[in-house]
C-alpha cells in the first residue's frame, strides 16, 4: 500500500493547510490599505474636533503606516515559513 492509501487525511490536511496561508496573504493588501485609511479618518476628525487640521490627519496618516506595516511583519513572521 502507498501513504495515500494508508492515511487519506494527511492528503485533506496538507490541502487545509494550503488554502489557510492563501487566506493569510489575501489579507496583507487590505491590512496596508484600511490601516492608513483608518488613521486618516480619526486624524481627519480629531481635527475637525480640535480645529487643528491638518497635523492630526498626518499623524493619523503616519501611525495607519506603521501599524500596518507592523502587521505585515508579524503575518510573515508567523505564516512565512510554511507552517
Amino acid at each position: 500500500m502507498t501513504d495515500k492509501q494508508e492515511d487519506p487525511d494527511r492528503d485533506s490536511n496538507e490541502d487545509i493547510d494550503k488554502w489557510k496561508q492563501v487566506g493569510v496573504y489575501l489579507t496583507i493588501p487590505f491590512v496596508l490599505a484600511v490601516s492608513p485609511i483608518v488613521g486618516w479618518l480619526i486624524g481627519s476628525w480629531l481635527d475637525r474636533k480640535l480645529g487643528m487640521a491638518p497635523y492630526f490627519m498626518y499623524v493619523g496618516v503616519l501611525l495607519g503606516f506603521i501599524a500596518g506595516f507592523r502587521e505585515l511583519y508579524r503575518i510573515i513572521k508567523q505564516f512565512g515559513d510554511g507552517k
